[in-house]
């Protein structure tokens, strides 16, 4: 089910396009909801599971079938591909401290939140929570600061996806980007990392907005770093040159983002700017920590 009801988004009228940056790619429309994994395969990811025999009742939660279909998609189902990914994520959330992180009480969050340069709000048109990256509000040096606040967010973005959505949705908004704002190529690429690695079949979409020179330098640095299932995910949108009526660039956005819940300067018709205290007025706490 979408946001609003469809079981799916109609993309039937848009044309199929390979999506490079010059081009807009109707068919990341059409993938809404995860596909289906054989019940088998997952029941073989829990036995191997068996061999955890040190997993706290919150990891044991965490690890339900959903988790371990999201492994198994990651690894197109090679059960024993995908344990061995799941194992390393078991132990990298344990030495990250996620679960801490989450129930703690959120200061550095908070404080690398202040300026609203990562962010949950609303959702899309399948469902998907819509992550908000602005890097001109960037306000920290702090790598570790940085990819705490990451952690936090796509955890709260995942939580906040429609059910039985899983992905989210992520609208890099370059304007304003230059290497002053830009994060290092240390911090990117342990970004790609958790994203990949830790937080698989996650990503739905990517929206660049305006992405400037520098970014296309920096990304040509970084893609053969970048899974090519993620690289299809992600859509360059300029909104200079396309948001105009009826443009490509117009209709995707349209087709992809709710317009209620979606910002103003990105076509929606939502002017409300970020507010650090509404944001952490009430306390997100994922599924299986509660």
């Amino acid at each position: 089910m979408t946001a609003n009801g469809n079981s799916s988004v109609d993309s039937s009228k848009f044309p199929s396009t390979t999506g490079t940056k010059s081009e807009i790619n109707f068919d990341l429309l059409k993938e809404t909801l995860p596909s289906d994994v054989d019940p088998k395969l997952v029941d073989e990811m829990r036995g191997l599971l068996k061999r955890h025999t040190d997993l706290s009742p919150t990891e044991q939660k965490w690890l339900d079938d959903n988790c371990l279909r999201r492994y198994l998609r990651a690894r197109s189902m090679n059960v024993k591909k995908a344990y061995k990914m799941l194992a390393e994520s078991i132990q990298w959330r344990r030495s990250f401290g996620v679960e801490g992180l989450l129930l703690g009480d959120l200061q550095t969050i908070k404080k690398e939140s202040e300026t609203g340069k990562t962010y949950v709000r609303g959702t899309d048109q399948a469902g998907r929570a819509v992550l908000y990256m602005k890097p001109r509000n960037q306000n920290s040096k702090d790598t570790k600061g940085q990819l705490d606040q990451l952690v936090y967010t796509l955890e709260r973005a995942r939580g906040e996806s429609i059910p039985p959505q899983e992905k989210i949705t992520l609208l890099l908004d370059f304007k304003g980007y230059s290497m002053r704002n830009a994060p290092s190529l240390k911090t990117m690429r342990e970004t790609l990392n958790i994203l990949q690695n830790h937080y698989p079949e996650t990503l739905g979409v990517a929206v660049c907005i305006e992405a400037p020179s520098l970014f296309s330098t920096m990304y040509k640095m970084i893609k053969p770093f970048i899974d090519p299932d993620t690289a299809k995910k992600i859509q360059f949108v300029s909104k200079t040159k396309g948001f105009k009526e009826d443009s490509k660039a117009k209709r995707f956005m349209e087709a992809l983002f709710n317009k209620e819940t979606l910002e103003t300067e990105f076509g929606g018709s939502d002017p409300e700017p970020y507010n650090n205290e509404k944001y952490f007025s009430e306390r997100f706490v994922p599924e299986y920590l509660r």
